[in-house]
């Protein structure tokens, strides 16, 4: 019965699906200091885990930014699906 008590914080509440990656990027902290590296560990529709070097220094809300080589696969009526590369 303690187990069952323990687990219960671990429970997963995510509402979208996760995506395993490593793929570096960086932080925007407020558009005028030097980025921050980090690594995106899993991305979803509603978030990510990242790894970063020193989390005690970020502020609360920054700019995640990274970049993805794409390749067109489908056109049509002003819009385009990308496949990554």
């Amino acid at each position: 019965m303690s187990f069952l008590r323990l687990a219960a914080p671990f429970r997963d509440l995510r509402k979208s699906l996760r995506h395993e990656v490593h793929y570096p990027a960086h932080l925007d902290l407020d558009g005028a200091s030097p980025l921050f590296s980090c690594v995106i560990c899993d991305i979803s529709a509603n978030g990510a885990k990242l790894t970063v070097r020193a989390p005690d220094q970020l502020p609360d809300e920054f700019t995640l930014l990274f970049r993805r080589r794409c390749r067109v696969v489908r056109q049509f009526d002003g819009q385009i699906g990308v496949q990554f590369v």
